[in-house]
């Protein structure tokens, strides 16, 4: 089964991270952050092999590793989201 994984360019929001956590979506980041594994960029590519990747905040590097982008906000939208429209009890089913 593939995981989820958001790659922050720079620290999460600690909620935004636990929230993240929380539905079963791995979260690291490029820069060093309390709490939020760090991946170097040129290992970015083998770090993501096998798995379903949301770039945030650095549009032209998830082009070049030719997966998913998404803005600050549009991830918190993302939460808002799951929180409104799925039950808690699909978390095992995202994971």
């Amino acid at each position: 089964m593939l995981s989820l994984v958001f790659i922050f360019d720079d620290c999460p929001m600690p909620l935004v991270a636990a929230k993240l956590r929380q539905w079963g979506i791995e979260v690291v980041s490029l820069a060093e952050c309390p709490g939020v594994r760090r991946v170097s960029k040129h290992r970015l590519r083998e770090f993501i092999e096998g798995k379903i990747a949301v770039v945030v905040g650095d549009k032209e590097l998830a082009q070049r590793l030719g997966v998913a982008y998404a803005s600050y906000r549009e991830v918190e939208d993302f939460l808002r989201y799951l929180e409104k429209e799925l039950s808690p009890s699909y978390m095992p089913y995202l994971q």
